[in-house]
């Protein structure tokens, strides 16, 4: 690095680079957010520099000395230009437009992916991707990103926070809601700095296209598919907007059912002998959904407030069937036939209120969240034993939470470039009762209190063409453990929690860089800290760990991207694994316990690459690959075994534009066979094909999708610990036929700026 910057060229750059920043503004005083702001060159207008301004309308680029002038525009207004503008340009006022132009075609090629702050952003407004169907579907697509039905993975940082314009989604539902070509950009970021809690690891940020016009519209999605079960889901938004204020609601409905089956093979090695159990189960799930939302927003001058409100109801039904035969040293014991019926009544209520607005440079926001959640599940099992007496019992699980929380952050400009820095606060309460009616089952009340305070600050620096960044969050959380109404000091805990943040940004010829570090955190989910002893089978019982210390996770990185290509390198020093261990239960030598334990430290590597052309007209390729390694160690039956065998990944995506604008998407995805903790993970491979047609200037649009062509889709593992080794195969519906239809009229989105409070909490729950 120090030799980077004693280059004369680099001197040169530093000598002479300057950063134009400033605001856009509408006649009102209201920021224009997503304003294209361009500086090009005097004489053949080559451009320089673009962005496009964000919720406060202020912008950044970056030019020289060589005469030059500011272009920005913005949809409804008319141009303005500024000819060899000041460093500081301050306030730029848009005039609305008196005219509309007539159609206008315009073709180009810019990177599909680039490196843009703290993240890697893909623009989807105006390019293929806009014709995808979802923002499911889309994020699918993103680097660096992995989706497997509904469930979203960011490589070598697990499920990401997702957040819409600044609000986090807390439904994956959400996603299917929202359209892709409503999408402006989407944000990959791979190592969250100060701002976002240490338990973080990554986040995905969605900017929509800013809405316009005013007056009532809705639009109503209707999807319809085959998944061995017709489902059905159905969704209608509306919204009504007249000058500052924007009245906005949500119902949505969701018939599903599956049918997953699970085989395995578990051996223990116990005291008593080595025993192998073979089993075999299939259920039957329902899973509708009841959901609803409604809010308002009101702006003025520079500032914006807003709240909704959020219900939802999910009953669920599992009914299921499982066969265990069971051998001890090889010799057949018994078999076991499980026959079980859970039921679940989940209920969940938001309300959300945040404020958002400029005081001078200060810009400052605000969020309260208050959630309450009561989820139960009651189930009947009965146990029939070939060589023992049969069992029939009931179980009961209650479970309540109640959370507050709220943040107030601010931001100014500071020296070369912005301070951030606020705070947060939430408070947990919850419950959780466990009871049976038989004497093998133990019953549990527990009551967790905890309230979290965090401060973080922040700032970004520019220097030339080097950009740095620091950032540092400290966490303190009380928590406090009940068990039968009774105060547990030894599982009442106070953590303190610094979270240091670090990054570097410059580039090196026509290659952005970024290195960055940062130190994060995974707490345990209330579940894995219940001291409850669950029943599974006679020979099986499951815990938690009240004593689970969270694990600590130290990120370095570096990003690069060039062109089309992007570039990761990731090494990661990992402390306090969560991994389940089984022992032997009490005095009993024949009935193992499963509970969760903390594991020692190992370090993993990452390499990433995405390779998205742009030379082509009608067909949009584009190609991932990565790998993961690491130095992972376990004792398994008195001996060390190593789980170091690289995993790899690679995606295929095809986007063909046919006659008639018709989109035609086919996506092939593969994993090889590797290592990730303590399992050693089976390959798996599918493959995708979608079709898509938009009409009426986007006001219908029919999604044809046929998922996982040849059901090869296969979740298939073994994983080890101390005692046992178990091979799992899980299977499912993959191959999924859906027809969407979405019908917009008058459309127009939400202008709702909250970010949310409290959010990692929310996920713990």
């Amino acid at each position: 690095m120090t030799g980077l910057l004693l280059c004369p060229g680099v001197n040169t750059l530093f000598a002479t680079t300057v950063y134009y920043e400033g605001r856009v503004k509408d006649e009102s005083g209201n920021p224009l957010e997503f304003s294209n702001v361009t500086l090009q060159l005097l004489n053949d207008s080559t451009m320089i520099d673009g962005t496009v301004t964000d919720v406060t309308g202020k912008f950044v680029v970056t030019g020289n000395e060589t005469p030059m002038f500011l272009k920005i525009s913005a949809m409804g207004f008319e141009d303005k230009i500024i000819h060899n503008p000041e460093a500081e340009v301050g306030d730029i006022i848009l005039t609305p437009a008196s005219y509309m132009l007539g159609e206008v075609i315009v073709k180009s090629t810019p990177p599909v992916a680039k490196l843009k702050g703290d993240g890697i952003r893909v623009a989807i407004s105006g390019s293929y991707l806009a014709d995808t169907g979802t923002a499911l579907e889309v994020l699918g697509k993103m680097p660096f990103v992995t989706k497997s039905g509904s469930e979203i993975e960011v490589l070598g940082k697990g499920t990401p926070l997702i957040y819409i314009n600044g609000r986090q989604v807390h439904d994956i539902s959400e996603l299917n809601q929202l359209a892709s070509s409503q999408i402006k950009s989407v944000d990959v970021v791979t190592n969250p700095g100060a701002k976002y809690a240490s338990t973080v690891n990554s986040v995905i940020r969605i900017t929509t296209v800013a809405p316009v016009g005013e007056g009532f519209s809705f639009n109503d999605r209707t999807t319809v598919g085959y998944k061995h079960f017709v489902y059905l889901f159905e969704q209608v938004n509306f919204n009504w907007r007249k000058k500052g204020f924007d009245l906005f609601g949500t119902l949505n409905y969701e018939n599903y059912r599956e049918r997953p089956r699970v085989s395995s093979t578990n051996t223990q090695y116990l005291k008593s002998g080595i025993v192998q159990q073979y089993s075999y189960g299939r259920d039957f799930a329902k899973y509708p959904v009841y959901q609803g939302k409604i809010g308002l927003n009101y702006s003025f001058s520079s500032h914006y407030l807003g709240f909704y409100y959020d219900f939802s109801f999910k009953p669920s039904t599992i009914t299921g069937n499982s066969l265990t035969d069971r051998y001890i040293d090889n010799v057949f014991s018994e078999t076991l036939d499980n026959l079980s019926d859970a039921t679940r009544h989940n209920r969940q209520h938001l309300f959300s209120a945040y404020y958002s607005g400029d005081l001078g440079e200060w810009h400052l926001s605000a969020n309260f969240d208050a959630l309450w959640q009561n989820n139960d599940r009651h189930n009947v099992e009965n146990e029939i034993s070939s060589a023992n007496d049969e069992r029939k019992f009931t179980t009961i699980n209650d479970v309540t939470n109640r959370l507050l929380a709220g943040n107030v952050i601010a931001s100014v400009p500071l020296w070369k470039g912005e301070l951030r820095f606020g705070t947060e606060v939430s408070n947990i309460r919850r419950t959780d009762r466990y009871t049976g009616n038989s004497d093998y089952i133990t019953d549990n009340d527990i009551k967790i209190s905890e309230t979290t305070s965090a401060l973080f600050a922040e700032t970004d620096q520019t220097f030339g063409i080097v950009t740095a960044g620091v950032g540092l969050r400290w966490e303190y959380t009380d928590s406090k453990y009940w068990q039968f109404g009774e105060r547990s000091d030894d599982l009442s805990r106070e953590y303190n929690n610094l979270a240091p943040a670090a990054n570097l940004s410059f580039p090196i010829g026509n290659v952005r860089t970024n290195f960055s570090y940062t130190r994060k955190t995974t707490r345990p989910a209330f579940e894995q800290l219940s001291s409850a002893i669950k029943y599974i089978d006679r020979y099986s019982y499951e815990s938690g760990n009240p004593n689970l210390q969270p694990i600590y996770r130290d990120y370095l990185s570096a990003l690069a991207s060039w062109k089309d290509f992007v570039l990761e390198l990731e090494y990661c020093l990992t402390k306090n694994y969560f991994m389940w261990q089984t022992s032997e239960y009490s005095d009993n030598k024949d009935i193992t316990l499963l509970t969760m334990v903390n594991m020692p430290r190992f370090n993993t590597y990452g390499a990433y690459a995405n390779y998205s052309p742009t030379f082509f007209d009608c067909w949009h390729p584009t190609f991932m690959a990565g790998v993961n390694a690491q130095n992972f160690k376990i004792i398994h039956v008195d001996k060390i075994i190593k789980l170091n065998k690289p995993l790899g990944i690679f995606r295929f995506n095809n986007a063909i534009r046919l006659p008639r604008n018709i989109w035609l998407n086919v996506d092939f995805t593969a994993r090889t066979s590797g290592n990730g903790d303590n399992f050693y993970l089976k390959p798996y491979w599918q493959c995708e094909l979608g079709l898509y047609k938009s009409f009426a200037d986007d006001t219908w649009s029919v999604k044809l999708q046929l998922n996982d062509i040849f059901s090869t889709w296969r979740q298939e593992a073994v994983s080890y610990d101390a005692l046992s080794s178990m091979s799992v195969k899980k299977m499912y519906d993959t191959l999924d036929l859906s027809l969407t239809i979405r019908y917009n009229f008058n459309s127009a989105r939400s202008r709702y700026k909250g970010r949310g409070a409290g959010n990692t909490d929310k996920n713990r729950f």
